[in-house]
């Protein structure tokens, strides 16, 4: 009873521990303006408005309910992010859904996971819908690579019992082109690709004994879930963040 008592306690002690050491995840951003036409500048969307088109992409399976979630998170990061967004006139994925009706605009998104491009067609249906608002934007992720790495040790604790550290780290590669149409024109008026590698390293440390090592395992898992775990939504903000930074310098 009172080796079971030791190991509780130790454990939460351990947890504890993870919980001062653990860290979030760095992220490291490379970007290029792949294209840019001369007569765009960002006083160009003051000017004509912009409509968020959305996420796309072929690199991975993404459900309707996921691509709805996606588009509502790069529409909120642009928001809070582009500079003197009060001055620009913007409808948002769910305003475009209210005027395109879900089922359009879903196919139009998966239309442009095919083709890597706003077709004509749906660049007259959008002009007809809104005859106001110039340029429309989409984010399309190019590719996506998750490396898992783990290296575990042994320690001896003050008390002389054996502690055994593992150190889990996971990097995770997103590269992702955002297209912006001036659908007035047809044409592409801005390419940007942004790369993010995004690292998190995390230690989990348990009593190596049966019944220590499991209570530690399993109180880990239950207050942290997976460990050194980066999403996908995290590093796609952070690009969706960049982007904002970049296009305001036009």
């Amino acid at each position: 009873m009172k080796s079971s008592k030791r190991g509780l306690c130790s454990c939460f002690f351990i947890v504890i521990t993870m919980m001062l050491l653990n860290c979030g995840a760095s992220h490291k951003l490379v970007d290029e303006i792949t294209f840019k036409d001369e007569t765009f500048t960002y006083n160009s969307l003051k000017k004509n408005g912009l409509i968020i088109g959305g996420m796309s992409t072929d690199v991975f399976e993404i459900s309707r309910q996921e691509r709805l979630e996606y588009g509502s998170t790069f529409s909120n990061v642009l928001i809070e992010k582009l500079k003197d967004v009060s001055r620009i006139r913007i409808t948002n994925p769910v305003q475009l859904i209210n005027r395109m009706g879900q089922n359009q605009y879903l196919t139009m998104l998966e239309d442009f996971d095919e083709q890597k491009a706003l077709s004509r067609i749906w660049a007259d249906t959008l002009r007809v819908i809104l005859p106001d608002d110039r340029y429309i934007l989409f984010a399309y992720i190019v590719n996506e690579n998750v490396v898992d790495q783990s290296f575990d040790y042994i320690d001896e604790s003050e008390q002389g019992e054996a502690i055994q550290t593992i150190e889990y780290q996971k990097t995770y590669y997103v590269t992702v082109d955002f297209h912006l149409y001036d659908l007035f024109r047809n044409e592409v008026v801005w390419e940007n690709t942004i790369f993010n590698q995004a690292k998190r390293t995390e230690s989990r440390s348990t009593e190596t004994g049966c019944l220590e090592s499991c209570m530690n395992n399993i109180i880990q898992h239950i207050l942290f879930g997976e460990p050194a775990e980066i999403s996908r939504e995290e590093v796609f903000i952070k690009i969706v963040e960049k982007f904002a930074e970049d296009i305001a310098k036009t």
